[in-house]
């Protein structure tokens, strides 16, 4: 729901979140991405190819293994990301100070429950942040 009512940032889920793991845990190999995100390498191919041109990752050749890329965040790549963490932020701090005491206690005391629902690995993305 907050990605739908932040329109400026439009990448889909999967890019947003291929680049949002780059930023939070640096460069990675293909195959990690692909395996992360449960797609199969050529779809992770297409994926990159796309965050490339618009300019929010790099390849680069991987030191330990001249015949692996890592592919990088870059530095508007990063800034991407920072803005679209602090534009969904604003965003549930203006619904936040819209409600009553009584609707922000339900929310927080909602919240153990709705992280039970996230998987193991999305999970420790929540508690990072």
């Amino acid at each position: 729901m907050v990605r739908r009512l932040t329109p400026q940032h439009q990448l889909t889920l999967t890019q947003g979140s291929v680049l949002g793991e780059l930023v939070r845990n640096g460069p990675r190999r293909m195959s990690v991405l692909a395996e992360l995100e449960g797609v199969r390498q050529p779809s992770m191919t297409d994926l990159v190819r796309r965050l490339t041109r618009l300019g929010l990752v790099t390849r680069r050749m991987d030191p330990e293994d001249r015949r692996a890329v890592l592919i990088e965040a870059t530095e508007a790549g990063r800034r991407y990301i920072e803005e679209l963490v602090l534009a969904r932020e604003e965003f549930l701090r203006e619904r936040l100070s819209a409600m009553g005491p009584a609707e922000r206690a339900a929310i927080e005391a909602a919240l153990p429950a709705l992280r039970q629902l996230v998987d193991p690995a999305e999970r420790a993305k929540w508690e990072e942040s």
